[in-house]
């Protein structure tokens, strides 16, 4: 039995994952769109390293574009296998998978009008363009159609050699990690896949829970090496103290980058706990991004997936996320009034890393006031806007534009969709009941990696490269 590691290989994004078993099963684990070089996104991503139709299985932990974005690609080159999740997970896959498809679209379109601008040509008017993508509707359509769901901890059996159950990874809502049973002649080998774990005590979502009995685990590392430091105050205690810092003393906007998926769902149920506790000032909060809206229905309408205290936040209010002070925009057109505002407000909207979609004419239209907080709230990979924003500097280019940096930036951890070093090393104690041979870390950068790796203990740490095998035993 084989694992090959094709994906969040020291990096975070692009996680795809493959087991070869003994008795000629090919599984792969995950098959996300790979960030890391933009300018590489193309070359990165087209092709697979094996052949599509080898696979007969593929398990989707969760949503994120990381994860599930080139899924329809793998299945436009050839694959016609079983695709698994939770509900939430393939509900939240189809409006995420369409709307990357824009996404592709629309930067395609802008490439294909500057190289065009540059060489002279000129577009014919009311005629758009041919442009590439990685796939099709139809593609998704087919995706679709091949998947099924798994409840957590209900056992399935694939074939005569495998069977695998999903829990709950505490990341977003209907993510997942995977227990992979595999049985060659009279030996039963057990290998678990994080997926993306959640941070203890997170908004909405549940914990993460540990899965037992493991030979090899593979998991994520993306804050493997830090610990988190905003924890000294709750989640709404935490945003009531920016909204006041940067709405009412400062009297200027509150722009929140947001992943469209968890974040966005995390930050405006804190704000609606503020507002029924009769704590949050009188003033505007927006919600810009379509895809959210979407998403944020699917939230409401799968309660049961979430924790406690969403559940009881239901019972009593109605509502996870409408109140009156709240507005959300859908129309393109009411996005670009929001720039004509000049009381003081809260904008949140996608995405969360400010690469692409409406957050960033959002950054350019308020990055320049004094007045004015731009709040980071998530991961940001290197060499995204969000990262570079992060970094201090005095210019940013946004759509070939520069523009100055005067807007305070700043960053919380409150709103972490993963966990910190700590932890980290209490879900491996947790995970290792005597039979743990083997960590394998993936969905994270090197040197996050070796910080955790180093405070492993009683544990073989491997953090493998891209394209890296391993036999297991």
């Amino acid at each position: 039995m084989k694992i090959t590691f094709w994906g969040a290989a020291r990096q975070v994004t692009g996680s795809m994952h493959l087991l070869d078993l003994p008795g000629g099963t090919r599984v792969l684990i995950d098959c996300g769109l790979d960030y890391e070089k933009r300018k590489e996104f193309d070359e990165r991503n087209a092709n697979f390293p094996f052949d599509p139709k080898s696979i007969d299985l593929l398990v989707l932990t969760h949503a994120h574009i990381d994860h599930s974005g080139n899924i329809p690609n793998l299945v436009r080159q050839g694959f016609h296998g079983k695709i698994v999740g939770t509900e939430p997970t393939l509900e939240l896959s189809d409006f995420l998978l369409h709307d990357s498809l824009n996404i592709q679209r629309m930067e395609a379109l802008a490439k294909q009008k500057s190289e065009w601008r540059q060489s002279g040509r000129k577009m014919k008017k009311g005629k758009q363009p041919q442009v590439h993508t990685l796939y099709s509707k139809k593609h998704i359509t087919e995706m679709l159609d091949m998947s099924f769901t798994l409840v957590y901890g209900e056992e399935y059996s694939f074939n005569d050699e495998l069977s695998l159950s999903l829990h709950e990874a505490g990341h977003i809502l209907g993510a997942a990690s995977v227990r992979f049973e595999i049985k060659n002649k009279n030996k039963t080998t057990v290998v678990g896949f994080t997926g993306d774990l959640g941070n203890a005590d997170s908004k909405l979502v549940p914990n993460p829970v540990a899965m037992k009995g493991l030979d090899y685990l593979i998991s994520e590392s993306t804050y493997g090496g830090r610990k988190h430091n905003s924890f000294s105050k709750d989640a709404e205690q935490s945003m009531l103290d920016e909204i006041i810092e940067t709405c009412v003393n400062r009297k200027g906007k509150l722009v929140i980058p947001a992943f469209s998926v968890g974040r966005t769902q995390a930050i405006i149920f804190s704000i609606h706990q503020l507002y029924r506790a009769g704590k949050l000032p009188e003033i505007p909060i927006f919600t810009d991004s379509p895809l959210a809206i979407r998403s944020t229905k699917v939230y409401q309408h799968n309660v049961e997936f979430l924790n406690d205290e969403a559940k009881e936040f239901q019972e009593k209010n109605g509502s996870l996320f409408d109140f009156p002070l709240l507005q959300v925009i859908e129309d393109e057109k009411e996005s670009e009034i929001l720039s004509v505002i000049n009381e003081p407000c809260v904008i949140i909207s996608a995405a969360g890393m400010v690469e692409g979609g409406r957050i960033q004419m959002h950054v350019r239209n308020n990055v320049g006031y004094p007045e004015n907080t731009i709040l980071i709230a998530g991961f940001c990979a290197e060499g995204t806007l969000g990262h570079r924003l992060l970094q201090g500097q005095d210019y940013i280019e946004i759509n070939r534009k520069p523009r100055p940096v005067f807007a305070k930036i700043k960053r919380t951890d409150v709103f972490s969709a993963h966990p910190d070093h700590p932890q980290m090393l209490n879900y491996f104690q947790e995970s290792n009941d005597g039979s743990l041979k083997k960590i394998f870390l993936v969905h994270g950068d090197a040197d996050q990696m070796g910080i955790l790796a180093n405070d492993v203990k009683h544990t073989e740490v491997i953090t493998p490269e891209k394209g890296q095998s391993f036999e297991l035993n």
